[in-house]
């Protein structure tokens, strides 16, 4: 199913976003108006309606951006697809500055019936930190603050993600400490650890934010004490690169052509279930992390 990119404008300048720096100053219209939106996604629906008849598992929509919530029409276009696609699992990806508004919250959360979900980055649990990686301030209290509302008001499953990279990759603890601290009462929520995709605007800044997946894989094993008891999942990181008690944490979400199995992954017992290197990634650090597992 596909990633619907809403809009191409962000209020945030984020040091490791993968949109090229262009995407942003592009005509804000172009082809994400409203009208030319539900033109392209009507005619992708209609030709895809038996699986959303059937509610097969696997269907899903990410809405992305940009920052999808700045769209002048974003209620209007969320209101169509919950319409047209009324069984699907829809995840919504966000900064979560929007939802600082109480009543953009509430109105949101009237429009997005379940199966729903919402995906927020919080890139640090200190402000001065956060917003040397968002490049805005004022984000980090507008960040808290749409969280907060949407567990108050959003019933969803709600997904914090923690894009690793040099920046914030020692506040690892912290973070985990602040988002329990802070969250842990609520139950509908789950910590997603990425490793940084090296493409657009990330690609522009890697000498002020590279980190080898092996050292962001030592990080997530030095805290996982503190991970025991709430939910959590890996992005990107190759099975042979973290622990074995950590491996049915990582998960596969790239598409096959943007990552890569080399040499050493030919003999590997759990290739089939690992996402191998990132493209990118492998074309700037090489394959020297990975090792074949063969027992």
């Amino acid at each position: 199913m596909p990633d619907i990119c809403l809009w191409n404008k962000c209020n945030n300048k984020c040091i490791m976003c993968t949109n090229p720096r262009e995407f942003s100053f592009s005509d804000p219209y172009g082809n994400y108006d409203l009208k030319t939106q539900i033109f392209k996604w009507s005619a992708f629906i209609k030709g895809k309606k038996n699986i959303y008849e059937n509610n097969l598992d696997k269907t899903y929509i990410n809405i992305t951006g940009g920052e999808p919530t700045l769209h002048p029409d974003f209620f209007a276009f969320l209101w169509f697809l919950r319409k047209e696609t009324p069984h699907t699992e829809i995840t919504l990806l966000t900064n979560g500055r929007k939802f600082s508004d109480r009543d953009f919250t509430v109105k949101f959360c009237k429009i997005a019936k379940q199966p729903f979900s919402v995906a927020i980055a919080l890139h640090s649990n200190n402000k001065r930190e956060f917003e040397k990686i968002t490049g805005i301030k004022g984000s980090f209290d507008e960040t808290i603050k749409g969280i907060s509302n949407l567990f108050e008001f959003f019933k969803g499953e709600i997904e914090l993600r923690l894009v690793l990279h040099r920046l914030n990759i020692n506040s690892v603890g912290n973070i985990i400490k602040f988002i329990k601290d802070k969250f842990k009462v609520y139950k509908n929520w789950h910590l997603t650890f990425i490793h940084y995709e090296i493409e657009g605007i990330a690609c522009r800044n890697n000498r002020r934010i590279s980190l080898r997946l092996a050292d962001s894989a030592r990080i997530i094993d030095k805290n996982y004490d503190l991970l025991s008891d709430i939910k959590f999942r890996l992005y990107h990181f190759p099975l042979c690169i973290i622990e074995p008690y950590l491996r049915k944490y990582s998960m596969i979400t790239l598409p096959m052509e943007e990552r890569i199995y080399t040499k050493k992954c030919r003999r590997c017992r759990l290739r089939e279930k690992c996402v191998g290197l990132m493209k990118d990634y492998y074309e700037i650090y090489g394959d020297k992390e990975l090792k074949t597992i063969k027992k």
